[in-house]
C-alpha cells in the first residue's frame, strides 16, 4: 500500500558498508579517553549466509585508519564470529592486531558469547 514502508530481505553487508559503519563506531568511541581504557566487542551469531571475511575486510580497513586513536584511547578489541569464511576473517583480525600494535583477542564459533563478554569486561577493569 502506498505510503507504507516495505522491508526487503537483502544480501549481507558488503565491505564498503561495514567500513563506514565501523568508522562511525570508532569515531564515537575514540573521541574521549577513559582512564580505565575501553573495550570494543566485534561479534555476532554464527552467520548462515554472511561472508565473514568480506565483512571483516571493511572492519579492518576502518581499524587501520583509526590506529593512533585506538592506541591513544587504550582500546582493547575482542572478536567472536562464525559462519562462511570465518577462518579467513579471524586470521585477518589476528594479523591486524600484530600490525597495529593494538590488543585484539580473537575467538571462533567454538567460544560462546557468554564467555567473551565477561572476558572483555574483566579486561576493561585492568
Amino acid at each position: 500500500q502506498r505510503g507504507q514502508r516495505q522491508m526487503c530481505i537483502r544480501d549481507s553487508p558488503n565491505t564498503e558498508e561495514t567500513y563506514y559503519y565501523t568508522r562511525t563506531i570508532l569515531d564515537l568511541m575514540t573521541r574521549h579517553k577513559n582512564p580505565r581504557g575501553k573495550v570494543l566487542l566485534i561479534g555476532g551469531a554464527i552467520a548462515n549466509f554472511t561472508d565473514v571475511a568480506k565483512t571483516f575486510k571493511g572492519v579492518t580497513m576502518a581499524l587501520e585508519e583509526y590506529k593512533e586513536k585506538l592506541q591513544e584511547t587504550d582500546v582493547k578489541i575482542y572478536v567472536r564470529r562464525g559462519g562462511p569464511n570465518y577462518e579467513q576473517g579471524l586470521r585477518l583480525m589476528r594479523d591486524l592486531g600484530r600490525k597495529l600494535d593494538v590488543p585484539i583477542e580473537v575467538h571462533g564459533p567454538e567460544t560462546h558469547m557468554t564467555i567473551i563478554v565477561p572476558l572483555a569486561l574483566e579486561g576493561a577493569s585492568h
